[in-house]
């Protein structure tokens, strides 16, 4: 699923438009249409920061479409951690939860 179509789906399970989109985030309605248009511009991650505050959910919950619900506050903690830690060295987070998942 692209970001597009992620805004699209939460706008339509929401029933906004896409002005109401903007105005709530605080964008200006050109730039939302040109994330969909023929421009098909991808919104930078403060845009899509401004877009999760307006709709009310986390950057975690807009990347992975979980809904809060379904994952208790540690487990959407370390969604929200994971995303910050740079591609780079995702790796070696991978291996600590390994190493330490194998502890009894």
């Amino acid at each position: 699923m692209t970001i597009q179509e992620r805004i699209e789906e939460l706008l339509i399970k929401r029933k906004w438009s896409k002005n109401k989109l903007a105005r709530e985030a605080g964008l200006y309605s050109t730039t939302v249409y040109d994330w969909f248009n023929e421009k098909h511009f991808t919104p930078d991650r403060k845009s899509i920061e401004l877009v999760c505050a307006a709709l009310d959910i986390s950057l975690t919950e807009f990347y992975s479409g979980i809904d809060d619900g379904e994952l208790d506050g540690e487990q959407m903690l370390l969604l929200e951690l994971f995303e910050m830690v740079p591609k780079g060295k995702r790796k070696v987070v991978f291996e600590l939860l390994r190493s330490l998942s194998d502890e009894k």
